[in-house]
């Protein structure tokens, strides 16, 4: 046995390495694209002595190179569906790319802003890539929501700016108008989204802030320009007869529970891509469907994973089976077509029900061997079997396995309790060498997900909880008792307390 623990110990270290030398890969990436968004908005600086075209070209290069690297990517869904598939418009970017990309949308929106007073398209060439004789779009739909956002706060704070000089520039007032009317117009399309609570929703909540600022300031130029006699910057719709602040129209947010106050624009219709933005919401308003109908298939996924578990140590094997087989088929039938047009929803209640199934799949194996060869309707002894990641009969993610067999040892705990009961000294000691090798193999991995590295110290807990059980049992043998609760107390860690 412990030759098997070693080869899955081995087996995991290399798995384990690959995904963090990824993860390593897309951090770096991430710090290129942190940098030459930085160069670009220096280059705007004529001072810095970047030439601005050299730096635009450099970020759009490298944006390019990280949309087409599939090592940007977690595919996979598609991969375990057909190895090698090229990545799927909708996979997961690693590490912090997504948020980095956005930052990207959103300064060429805002660019584009300042130069034609538009905001710029989903679909604007310099947002959509042609890989293979196909054009892939650079932005999700929520990336690309994110970076109207983004450029909305952009356009507030160099309002701002713009209204400093206000006095000698004659273009400053018409231009926080266009920006105010802009925000004004992105808000009123956002509002007729069903946002859920999440980061987007949080930036969404911060856009009525933007438009604020804007229009207090057109409100503060128009008052100062009355009381200091400069005509170029007082504007009527933006003071009242009595000198107070313009009547501004209320938008009811509805069911999202928000009341943005916008000030009445004129015809912009324009100004903002509109038909692309309700194509968006469309389309997320299926993926939150989908997502639903997901979340609910899973809770009977996961309910036959813990069942099965429940009616192993009830020695009820063929019952066992059935429901591990029941979670296989709704994984494969019911789950899987879903992920395979939504890849985004890999995580979460999907990975809940595979971490289950894993846990129980490894506890029958535990329990009856491969394939249940050993059972026989009794949990007398147990075979010591582990499966390997490989030998599971779905595809599972290196961090599914790894939560599942920390929680295994939950189950091998419990099931020596049980046979400590009828002092069945074998079966604890077993227990104790294979709780023992599940927390040698984690802790022997070093890094591990955040998911799965909590876990580790519940798994120590429980090899010193099987200790004792295996002292109390040798004790009894000894002693020829039918009990014997030892006296022995253990000491927290760090020391006893004085």
């Amino acid at each position: 046995m412990a030759q098997l623990w070693m080869q899955l110990t081995s087996l995991l270290d290399t798995k384990v390495k690959g995904d963090d030398e990824l993860y390593q890969l897309a951090s770096k990436r991430n710090a290129e694209l942190n940098a030459a968004l930085v160069r670009v908005e220096m280059a705007k600086d004529a001072s810095n002595g970047v030439d601005v075209s050299e730096a635009d070209a450099a970020l759009d290069k490298l944006v390019r190179e990280t949309v087409l690297s599939p090592d940007m990517y977690n595919n996979i869904v598609h991969d375990t569906l057909s190895p090698g598939a090229a990545v799927h418009p909708r996979a997961p970017r690693r590490g912090n790319l997504s948020n980095k990309l956005e930052d990207y949308g959103r300064y060429k929106t805002f660019q584009h802003f300042l130069s034609d007073g538009k905001l710029l398209s989903p679909t604007a060439p310099c947002f959509v890539i042609s890989e293979g004789g196909a054009q892939r779009n650079i932005l999700t739909d929520e990336e690309y929501l994110g970076a109207c956002i983004g450029m909305c706060h952009n356009l507030s704070k160099h309002g701002v700016t713009r209204a400093s000089n206000a006095v000698d520039d004659a273009t400053a007032v018409p231009f926080i108008k266009d920006a105010r009317d802009a925000v004004s117009s992105v808000l009123e399309e956002l509002l007729q989204f069903d946002f859920r609570n999440g980061p987007l929703r949080r930036k969404y909540d911060s856009l009525k802030y933007a438009l604020k600022t804007l229009e207090t300031v057109l409100y503060e130029l128009s008052v100062a320009g009355a009381v200091g006699g400069h005509e170029n910057l007082v504007s009527k719709e933006d003071t009242a007869g009595d000198g107070g602040p313009a009547k501004r129209m209320q938008i009811d947010g509805g069911d999202k529970g928000e009341d943005a106050t916008m000030e009445e624009a004129g015809d912009d219709s324009m100004s903002i891509p509109k038909e692309e933005i309700s194509a968006i919401r469309e389309r997320m308003d299926h993926r939150d469907k989908l997502r639903e109908k997901l979340i609910k298939t899973c809770r009977d996924g996961q309910k036959w994973a813990k069942q099965a578990i429940f009616a192993m140590h009830r020695g009820d094997v063929k019952k066992a089976s059935k429901l591990l087989s029941d979670c296989e088929n709704c994984v494969k039938n019911d789950l899987m077509p879903i992920l395979e047009e939504e890849p985004t929803l890999r995580y979460g209640s999907f990975s809940g029900v595979l971490e289950e199934y894993v846990e129980g799949r490894l506890f029958y194996s535990w329990l009856y061997g491969e394939e249940g060869k050993g059972a026989n309707g009794s949990n007398a002894k147990a075979a010591g079997k582990i499966l390997l990641p490989d030998d599971m009969p779905l595809s599972i993610s290196t961090e599914d396995y790894l939560g599942g067999l920390a929680d295994l040892s939950g189950e091998i705990g419990r099931f020596a309790v049980a046979r400590g009961t009828v002092r069945d000294k074998e079966s604890v000691k077993l227990s104790l060498e294979s709780n023992k090798a599940i927390y040698n193999c984690l802790k022997m991995l070093g890094w591990l997900p955040r998911s799965v590295s909590k876990k580790v110290g519940g798994v120590g807990k429980s090899v010193e909880k099987l200790e004792r059980l295996l002292y109390e049992q040798s004790l009894m043998e000894m002693t020829g008792r039918k009990e014997f609760a030892s006296s022995v107390e253990q000491a927290p860690e760090g020391g006893a307390e004085d």
